[in-house]
């Protein structure tokens, strides 16, 4: 008689467990519900310490008071998951005195998909770099175009001058005297081959590719921030069913130990059921540890502490749909040759590279440049005379007022010399055309640059491609993992049903211990496949949205479809 009731209450409390996990997909085969006993209700939701009286608690009860209590992760809809933090008791000490929930974290932050985005926007190392980069060339654009207005020149140059200076007109001259310069002048290029033009263009076309590939990381970033926040409310998912894993394959083991103290079963049975406790425990804590390296990994995209855990705010986890059904592949593929940042800037680089085999042309041509100065000098001299200037004859050759016959002092004209500043101006066009090698140098780097311009034209068209098939995937990933919420709900159904039954037989003793192992086995990996496959739905959501360029703040928190 004794063993009859633990047989019933162990099946009462296996099937409330399995119930606990998907009450509103239960209802599909169970048409009415028989209230809970009061003395199953979870401690934490009516704040209650009391605990079963000691003459009808055992310690299947316990366990399913415990079960009751730790129930966080309920599928209320088909593509429903209602998540709750799990109680620390239900988990593994793994090292003391570390906290088995936050492990390494020294606090914790509750942190939604909003939040998300908005923290990756700002804080991203990688979108910080790539705008890094984008201003370098938007200051090198404006250096481009500086060069159409003219050069000025402006220097100041004071020396102290004292010795002889053979002049090449003949005349050794003595100089004794500080000698000011100061040089002011102005020139422009008239002509350039077109090395300014075509280099202001490509330094355009830099920069706005520049643009565009920050689009385009800010693009890779939100995916990636929303596809880690989806990983880590999938492993706080999984770690719940882990848990209630745990707890029927105590309940399993307990029974069979009970069997076995009452000789109805063997001691192989209960070998298997603590066989599939232990890896229910390992799984576990595997569980444990990856939920909080997804944590990490979050906070790594983020930039944020990684000692702050992070914890999902959002209780309820629904199937997102981000993008419009009824469009189609070809539409979303002409949406994303529209939209997508990475072809905006491949082709900004192709022009980019057009105008490089311009500039690199220019150097074949001559350059005229006119020029405009003046420049005051200034030294110990006099005034010359008109009669002052001093010539010699050198057997009737002269070189104009310069003798070699004679040793004439500077400004020697009878008057002492002081410190005086004269002008002088200049105005002039220079034309130049320099070619280096003969112009084979130049010719050579012309043919160079134009390769440079295939090379890029052939990785635009790589990219098309590459954009072509990342569409094609992200839609398949897509209706892969809707088709799969559909099947996976089935799978949950069956699986529930069949623990339901082979822990029915195995109380009536017409099954074996095994099969309610496997049971439970088949049941929790129908539940982690359901996760999966919301979880799925929604990262294929996020995915085909940056595949077709549309993907931001707005469109990926907002919860309405996409559709141009």
């Amino acid at each position: 008689m004794f063993l009859t009731r633990q047989y019933f209450a162990y099946s009462m409390s296996l099937m409330l467990m399995v119930s606990a996990y998907v009450p509103a997909l239960g209802q599909t085969h169970t048409q009415a519900k028989s209230p809970q006993p009061a003395k199953l209700k979870s401690k934490i939701a009516d704040n209650s310490n009391q605990q079963p009286a000691a003459d009808d608690s055992t310690p299947l009860d316990q366990i399913k008071l415990e079960s009751e209590e730790t129930t966080g992760a309920i599928f209320k809809q088909a593509d429903e998951i209602e998540v709750k933090a799990p109680l620390l008791k239900a988990l593994i000490q793994v090292q003391a005195p570390i906290s088995p929930y936050q492990m390494d974290a020294d606090s914790a932050r509750s942190i939604s998909l909003k939040d998300v985005a908005e923290t990756a926007l700002s804080n991203n190392l990688d979108i910080k770099i790539s705008n890094a980069n984008k201003q370098t060339l938007r200051w090198q654009y404006w250096s481009s175009m500086g060069q159409f207005l003219p050069e000025i020149t402006n220097a100041v140059m004071y020396q102290g001058i004292r010795g002889k200076y053979a002049s090449p007109f003949g005349q050794v001259v003595p100089a004794n005297s500080p000698y000011l310069v100061i040089p002011n002048a102005i020139s422009c290029y008239f002509f350039k081959g077109g090395t300014i033009l075509f280099g202001a263009m490509r330094a355009k076309h830099d920069y706005k590719a520049s643009s565009w590939a920050l689009k385009g990381t800010t693009n890779d970033i939100l995916n990636d921030a929303a596809k880690l926040y989806y990983q880590l409310v999938l492993n706080n998912v999984l770690l719940q069913i882990r848990i209630k894993g745990v707890e029927i394959g105590e309940s399993l083991l307990l029974r069979n130990n009970i069997m076995y103290e009452n000789g109805a079963n063997t001691k192989l049975d209960v070998m298997q059921a603590r066989t599939q406790l232990s890896k229910d425990k390992q799984n576990l804590i595997t569980q444990q540890i990856e939920r909080r390296q997804s944590a990490i990994k979050l906070s790594t995209a983020l930039n944020l502490d990684p000692s702050v855990d992070l914890l999902v705010q959002d209780s309820l986890v629904r199937k997102v749909r981000l993008v419009d059904p009824s469009l189609r592949i070809n539409e979303l593929i002409v949406i994303a040759a529209k939209n997508r940042p990475e072809l905006k800037k491949y082709e900004e680089l192709r022009l980019a590279a057009k105008d490089h085999v311009r500039v690199v042309r220019g150097n074949l041509f001559p350059s005229v440049q006119g020029t405009a100065g003046m420049a005051a000098t200034g030294a110990k001299a006099v005034n010359a005379s008109s009669g002052g200037a001093s010539s010699a004859s050198t057997g009737g050759i002269s070189a104009g007022s310069f003798s070699t016959s004679s040793l004439v002092p500077t400004g020697s004209t009878g008057s002492s010399p002081k410190f005086t500043v004269a002008e002088i101006y200049q105005i002039g066009i220079n034309v130049q055309w320099t070619l280096p090698g003969m112009g084979t140098v130049d010719a050579a780097k012309v043919e160079s640059a134009k390769w440079e311009a295939r090379r890029v034209q052939l990785e635009a068209n790589e990219q098309l491609n590459k954009v072509y098939q990342e569409v094609r995937d992200a839609y398949l990933d897509s209706i892969k993992a809707e088709s799969l919420i559909e099947e996976t709900t089935s799978y949950v159904d069956s699986a529930r049903e069949q623990l339901n039954v082979a822990t029915i037989r195995l109380s009536e003793g017409v099954d074996t211990d095994l099969n309610a192992v496997i049971a439970q086995r088949d049941y929790v990996n129908a539940l982690i496949d359901k996760a999966n496959a919301i979880i799925s739905f929604n990262t294929s959501q996020a995915k085909l949205l940056r595949a077709i360029g549309r993907i931001s703040l707005d469109t990926l928190t907002r919860g309405v479809p996409v559709r141009d």
